[in-house]
């Protein structure tokens, strides 16, 4: 590798006039997709792939390559502003990011993402530089038992987003672990938790979960504000703007650096998946943190480490999967299948006699990047208008967009019910002070680290634990575990005391899934037993004290009103009995009517444009499958 190779990428990226073109249509596009809730990296690109049929493969792949790289700068613009996640890593922003926006700091906390994912994205593209000459090695260091521990490692994180809310945390992470086991078990081909239900055979969609666990209860908060404060649903400073968001990066630069260096190196594990780095970032950034107790409530330092890794990892990434076509992610998974229609085969020979192909990949990646900042910057003002409509009627378009990322991630309809189910636990984990983070940790590497340990088991059996890698792994778990411990024993534990019924109903889901495990095959069972058995004691253990704290822990956060609930679920049978479209236009243009006292006209013209979104530019344009309701389908039978 050398600067001929540099110069020659270069040269590649300016000389070609359709691959310059790519690159500056692909960075907009990307941004956009992140930004669309559910839509995200993977569905954007096999959304462009019909377009790119028969256009010069360099100038395909840079157009991919580019645009999955900037998707999650476009993805914390509904994080910060609604509180609902663009894509599945983009879920924790949502917890300090859309804080900040009610209390007056959209700005900031625009520009800190917007600035973190700049600098994780250049620097994720420097790691893959210099990881350029130690490919081989780098990768093949990594199987299974490092894949195992580094995932454990992450769900240790568990206890560090837990604050001094530990037990109700722990219980929160094992109800996270145990979704992620529902579906077929791929060692046995055993149906776990799915109650006889095919839809459930592929597990419970990651989207319709965080949606369900995060972006509900803040949907509902704005209409519950709107009864209180009809005009501006947030506060407003007037210091806060992107520039101090951007320069809060700098004031934490070495938490960016930090948490970009995370990103890479979890990018080019395979197997982790993309999702993981964010956490693991924001788990560091809280274990860090002199001021740990503060996160959720609106720190900065919470949306700089999520962001600076999820750009990071896309060069991490890229390196398995161009020298050796093995995908460091779902992401990288669909964007290898899409190199190789557009001619061009990973491998061996990307760092050989392809390297400057390899370099036009990487320059891409770094102009992406900095483009991002140019293309996000002329569009803030236009942004943070958002900020100024009343929040009873940015309600409507919230939850449907909400609903409509649920079924573009999941393509059933059933995920509404799920939608629902989820929504109302997480209205009463923030209710009750319950973290919710520790749910998103737990969901996210529940597959992957129980995928690894089965591979570990069957190729070392359990003498994987005493290889050299996993002993100094083993020791960094052990320093986590022990750490966060200790800073909650510090803090002297004292979160509130939980509502009886609710440590009663987690006690009885987990008490549910341990007794149904038990028909399950060994290795099929293994796993759900031991996560069912630790969840039900600490969700047993919090029922005695509160029993013995005599309370029934009143609620410290306002509650859900009855209205709020009442739309959720009017808007949810509108989904599923008369489907995406017609039925949600029809519930934005009745809810503008009733609730806000909106004409006649403007409401049925909101309708209206959401009914042309879907059925035009979704449907038509962009050849989405937009779900029609039962009742059509009954109709047509």
């Amino acid at each position: 590798m050398g600067i001929s190779e540099a110069l020659a990428g270069l040269t590649g990226l300016f000389g070609n006039a359709s691959v310059l073109l790519a690159l500056l249509l692909a960075v907009p596009f990307g941004m956009i997709a992140g930004a669309i809730p559910g839509l995200g990296g993977k569905l954007s690109i096999v959304i462009s792939l019909p377009f790119l049929f028969g256009v010069d493969p360099v100038a395909g792949a840079v157009f991919l390559i580019a645009m999955h790289s900037v998707v999650h700068t476009g993805g914390p613009i509904p994080s910060i502003l609604i509180g609902v996640p663009g894509s599945a890593p983009d879920a924790a922003t949502v917890l300090d990011g859309h804080p900040m926006a009610r209390n007056g700091e959209a700005g900031r906390a625009l520009g800190a993402a917007l600035m973190s994912s700049c600098i994780g994205g250049l620097i994720g593209a420097a790691c893959l530089i210099v990881a350029i000459p130690f490919v081989r090695p780098l990768v093949s260091a990594f199987g299974p038992p490092e894949v195992f521990l580094m995932s454990v490692l992450g769900i240790s994180l568990i206890a560090s987003v837990s604050g001094d809310a530990l037990r109700k945390g722990l219980t929160v992470g094992c109800f996270g672990l145990l979704v992620s086991f529902v579906g077929m078990d791929p060692f046995t081909a055993t149906a776990r938790y799915t109650f006889g239900q095919i839809y459930l055979w592929d597990g419970i969609d990651l989207i319709t979960a965080v949606i369900g666990i995060f972006a509900i209860p803040e949907v509902l908060s704005l209409l519950k504000s709107a009864s209180h404060d009809d005009t501006v649903p947030y506060k407003k400073k007037e210091n806060s703007s992107v520039r101090q968001g951007m320069l809060d990066v700098w004031h934490h630069r070495y938490l960016t650096l930090r948490a970009s260096l995370i990103g890479s190196l979890i990018g080019i594990v395979p197997g982790l998946g993309g999702q993981v780095a964010s956490w693991f970032a924001y788990g560091h950034a809280v274990q860090t943190s002199k001021n740990p107790e503060q996160f959720g409530t609106g720190r900065v330092e919470g949306v700089i480490a999520p962001e600076s890794a999820n750009n990071s990892k896309e060069g991490g990434s890229l390196l398995p999967t161009l020298f050796f076509g093995i995908p460091g992610s779902s992401g990288m998974a669909i964007l290898l299948a899409a190199l190789l229609t557009l001619g061009i085969a990973p491998g061996a020979s990307m760092a050989n006699e392809k390297l400057p192909l390899v370099w036009t990949f990487i320059w891409a990646l770094v102009l992406a990047n900095l483009l991002s900042v140019i293309v996000f910057l002329a569009g803030s003002k236009w942004i943070l208008k958002f900020m100024d409509v009343p929040s009873n009627r940015v309600f409507p378009f919230v939850l449907t967009f909400a609903l409509l990322g649920c079924y573009l991630s999941a393509l059933y309809w059933q995920t509404f019910v799920l939608l629902m189910a989820f929504g109302l636990l997480g209205i009463w984990f923030k209710r009750h002070e319950w973290p919710r983070a520790p749910f998103a940790i737990g969901v996210v590497l529940g597959t992957a680290t129980e995928t690894a340990l089965n591979q570990s088991l069957t190729i070392w059996g359990w003498s994987f634990l005493l290889r050299p890698a996993s002993l100094v792994l083993l020791a960094i778990v052990a320093a986590s575990f022990g750490y966060s411990f200790y800073r909650a024993w510090k803090g002297g534990f004292n979160a509130a005391k939980s509502p009886l019924w609710l440590a009663g109903l987690m006690a009885a889901l987990f008490a549910g899934s341990l007794y149904g495990a038990t028909s399950y095959p060994a290795q099929a069972a293994f796993f759900p037993i031991g996560v069912a058995a630790v969840g039900l004691a600490l969700a047993l253990l919090d029922f005695v004290v509160s029993i013995r704290a005599h309370s029934t822990a009143q609620a410290k956060q306002p509650g859900t009103s009855k209205p709020a609930l009442h739309w959720l679920l009017a808007f949810v049978l509108a989904a599923i009995l008369f489907g995406l479209s017609p039925g949600l236009p029809i519930m934005v243009a009745i809810y503008l009517y009733r609730q806000t006292k909106s004409g006649m006209f403007s409401s049925l013209m909101a309708g209206a444009m959401i009914y042309v979104l879907f059925e035009v530019v979704l449907s038509q344009y962009l050849g989405m499958n937009i779900f029609h309701g039962l009742m059509l389908s009954y109709v047509d039978a």
